[in-house]
């Protein structure tokens, strides 16, 4: 496999695995401190998309400022540690939002403000790949780390009887 292809199929897998291991946390949190709750609604749920939305251009921000070669990791550990928690945030705004859509989405009317809200969510579901990207390439910016795929093998011994 080709080291791109690789870094490629890592990468989805990475954007769209850690969202649903904390898709049953988000859930459970939910359950605990909103109880059944009011149902969704479309105004709710488009506030959730749109505070998605948010995380989603802070991180394209931030990749745009180390591509344009601002010294993020002057920042020490805490600009590390605000970096690592907007990454946090976008993975559990991104399962808050799977969670979310799938409790309250059917319940919505029918019509072009549902359809509306759907293009959204399938948008958001769509560049979390985009989303993972940026950050990965600011936390290795800021952790001093350059990406290989490379890794040493392990040297054969040979151990007699």
């Amino acid at each position: 496999m080709t080291d791109r292809f690789f870094h490629l199929v890592e990468l989805v897998f990475t954007a769209y695995a850690v969202p649903a291991l904390l898709v049953p946390f988000v859930w459970l949190g939910r359950r605990l401190f909103h109880g059944s709750g009011a149902a969704e609604t479309a105004e709710r749920l488009d506030r959730a998309v749109a505070a998605y939305g948010i995380v989603l251009l802070g991180w394209v921000g931030a990749w745009m400022a180390v591509a344009l070669g601002v010294p993020v990791e002057k920042g020490g550990r805490v600009a590390g540690a605000a970096f690592w928690i907007g990454y946090a945030l976008l993975n559990v705004l991104l399962a808050s939002l799977l969670v979310r859509f799938t409790a309250g989405y059917g319940n919505l009317p029918e019509g072009a403000s549902r359809d509306r809200l759907f293009l959204r969510f399938l948008s958001a579901i769509l560049v979390q790949p985009m989303a993972t990207a940026c950050a990965f390439a600011v936390l290795y910016r800021i952790m001093g780390l350059i990406y290989h795929l490379k890794v040493p093998g392990l040297t054969a011994v040979q151990e007699g009887i």
